[in-house]
């Protein structure tokens, strides 16, 4: 009978120019470490390193704290030169508490990849599963489309008092028509891509059937969570997104209001709050559940956050279901208050 191989957790500390690998001991005074470039090269490296410090009925796991593109960067660089080396990629939060649970009144990049290690021989996070070229596209497009909207807003609100000097005011209004264009060719761009892949062009359409979500919000959906049928469910899903209530009661004394996580991307939130805003002010059921939880006495706020899960879910129930929003067929639910 074949015997797995038993893991053993690297943790990876990354940063620009170089990343921190450890192998954790639990009661050790020490701890292999070894610095390497944060490159193809490095990565081939760390993997001949780690491979002297293993035996033959071991297998290496690598986990790094979410660092932006860094961390998924070296990731394809592992993935490219070992194609069955399991790679994590921890949420900060969870690494963040995990580290003040240790105690460790210090704090080096030399630690931090110790830390890792320890968290993954502990957690033993999930391994790292890339998204699709085109998903990571819709991840990038629209996220530019976000920043250059924030920009645009900045430079309409310093409009609103003209400045004092005419080529101040001049290239404020030049820079305002340049945002303005750059938003217009990344949403054809958006476009485009959606367009020449029938899967995504296929979900993108059953999306927007639901009421207050069109084109700007299935498109960041799709680029920030990927494929919803993968969330195994509805709840998975609503905890990513950080649209899951998080309650605060002990004893007799502490009974906070619960509040949401605000776990995982800010851009999925934002959108979110858009079409709950769009669904709640017109003539459907997201209408009148929010309607619902206003009569019950529910604070505005609370029930615009019920109708936002209550769209992520919709968008994820359509997707599985391949049925388009059918206002007929929703049950009637009362959300979890927030």
């Amino acid at each position: 009978m074949e015997v797995s191989a038993v893991p053993r957790w690297f943790g990876i500390d990354v940063s620009k120019a170089t990343f921190d690998v450890a192998l954790a001991r639990w009661g050790a005074r020490w701890a292999p470490h070894r610095k390497f470039p944060r490159s193809r090269q490095g990565c081939q490296e760390c993997l001949s390193w780690m491979e002297e410090h293993l035996t033959p009925e071991v297998s290496p796991c690598i986990v790094m704290e979410a660092t932006g593109g860094y961390s998924k960067e070296m990731a394809g660089w592992f993935l490219s030169l070992k194609g069955d080396l399991r790679i994590s990629i921890a949420q900060p939060f969870r690494v963040h508490y995990f580290a003040k649970g240790l105690g460790h009144p210090n704090k080096t990049d030399a630690q931090d990849a110790t830390m890792l290690a320890r968290f993954g021989e502990v957690h033993s996070p999930p391994p790292y599963k890339p998204m699709s070229p085109a998903y990571e596209q819709l991840r990038a497009l629209t996220r530019e489309r976000s920043a250059f909207i924030k920009a645009a807003r900045a430079l309409d609100n310093r409009n609103e008092i003209p400045s004092e000097s005419e080529l101040a005011q001049e290239i404020r209004e030049r820079l305002l028509v340049s945002h303005v264009e750059a938003m217009a060719e990344l949403d054809q761009a958006i476009a485009a891509v959606i367009a020449e892949d029938p899967e995504l062009a296929r979900d993108a359409e059953r999306i927007q059937t639901i009421p207050g979500v069109g084109p700007v919000v299935a498109s960041t959906l799709m680029g920030e969570l990927g494929d919803l049928r993968e969330f195994a469910h509805p709840k998975a899903l609503a905890a990513f997104a950080g649209l899951a209530p998080a309650w605060r009661e002990s004893g007799s004394s502490v009974h906070a209001q619960a509040h949401m996580t605000k776990h995982g991307s800010g851009h999925v939130r934002r959108v979110l709050y858009l079409a709950a805003m769009a669904a709640t002010r017109g003539d459907n059921s997201l209408a009148r559940s929010y309607q619902h939880l206003l009569q019950e006495g529910k604070p505005p706020m609370v029930a615009l956050v019920a109708s936002m899960r209550k769209i992520l879910v919709l968008c994820r129930a359509v997707l599985v279901s391949e049925q388009d929003y059918d206002p007929s067929h929703v049950k009637p639910t009362h959300p979890v208050e927030i």
